[in-house]
């Protein structure tokens, strides 16, 4: 949430009532949007279970670590749940506005011209972010056709590296919502 942001709460339920627009957004029929909130919301589970999962093997692998040998391939397994934890996070990060934004130059221009600033910079993102999902897939997809497994414990790893891909594909749906609602005001 940014700094120019008001929160207003109702009494009753002490939960953060959003603009007007936002609201009707939120109570609208539209399909695509409630899809986009839906799936960044179970990518957001799926990456906090991540956290906790990494957190908890780190935790009992340092503990285990006193009485007898480490786990082998905790380096590798903390490695991949944290790749699905922040790819995962983007698409639910970007729809309630948590990646930075600086716009000290930007908000001395008229909001036409902000708007289309905004609009330029988001679709360059969604065409990077497209990108980057189709090659991670591509990735993913090579490495399963090359039998490709990890190091230390020889797991097969091409499943994690093709979710990763939908992770970008979560983050590339929000810009886009992000974008209509710029244009309908509603942002």
């Amino acid at each position: 949430m940014r700094n120019d942001q008001v929160l207003e709460f109702d009494a009753d339920n002490t939960k953060p009532l959003e603009d007007k627009a936002e609201r009707n957004i939120a109570d609208s029929s539209n399909l695509f949007f409630r899809s986009t909130e839906y799936l960044n919301r179970f990518f957001a589970a799926i990456a906090g279970v991540a956290l906790i999962s990494m957190m908890l093997l780190i935790v009992f692998n340092s503990v285990k670590r006193l009485f007898s040998d480490p786990i082998s391939g905790t380096v590798e397994i903390v490695s991949w749940l944290g790749a699905v934890t922040g790819v995962f996070a983007l698409g639910y990060t970007q729809l309630n506005k948590g990646h930075i934004y600086i716009d000290m130059l930007i908000n001395n221009f008229p909001p036409l011209i902000r708007k289309i600033i905004h609009t330029i910079m988001n679709v360059l993102s969604i065409a990077f972010f497209s990108i980057a999902s189709w090659q991670l897939a591509l990735f993913g997809i090579n490495l399963r056709d090359g039998g490709v497994v990890s190091e230390t414990i020889q797991f097969s790893f091409y499943p994690i590296v093709i979710l990763c891909s939908l992770g970008f594909l979560g983050l590339v749906l929000a810009l886009v919502k992000e974008t209509i609602l710029i244009w309908k005001g509603d942002s």
